[in-house]
């Protein structure tokens, strides 16, 4: 069938995105450790160090939200919803999904690639820092971000409406 196809497609991509990003933590808590020395021990913070971390847990977060998707790990009222039966917990699943979800992404994804097109169009750097790093790679990666986690969830709204349906 051609949606469970679909489905093992976004979810070997999840897998992959997430799998890929979670290195990402190591450099990230090596330059958060060293910002924290700079500073407190000598008085010198660097700013160079807080937009390099910015960008990496952005990347972090946005690109790993598709794993958290797939593995069911994000945030849930776990007392209730745990004491739902596999049906209520899909049909609750479902409206969440259409209800929220998807018009909220819809919003983001939007709003994503234009702030992308328009910030690769000027070339768009940061001027926290002197180093001015280029701002238009982490808008680009947002706006695919969005995507692979929206794809990430409507890959799990389809299975709840198999799990319903099949049930």
């Amino acid at each position: 069938m051609v949606l469970d196809r679909f489905i093992k497609i976004v979810d070997a991509v999840s897998e992959y995105t997430g799998r890929l990003v979670s290195f990402l933590v190591i450099p990230l808590t090596l330059f958060v450790a060293y910002d924290v020395f700079a500073r407190y021990l000598f008085q010198a913070p660097t700013a160079w160090v807080y937009e390099l971390t910015w960008m990496q847990n952005g990347t972090l977060f946005i690109l790993g939200g598709a794993y958290i998707t797939l593995h069911r790990s994000h945030i849930r009222v776990d007392i209730f919803y745990k004491k739902y039966s596999e049906r209520t917990k899909a049909i609750f699943d479902i409206i969440v999904y259409l209800l929220i979800f998807v018009p909220v992404f819809y919003i983001l994804m939007k709003h994503s690639f234009v702030y992308a097109r328009d910030s690769i169009a000027c070339l768009e750097h940061s001027m926290i820092s002197y180093w001015q790093p280029p701002l238009y790679p982490i808008k680009s990666v947002m706006a695919i971000g969005f995507i692979v986690f929206f794809l990430a969830g409507l890959s799990d709204l389809l299975k709840s409406i198999f799990s319903l349906i099949r049930r």
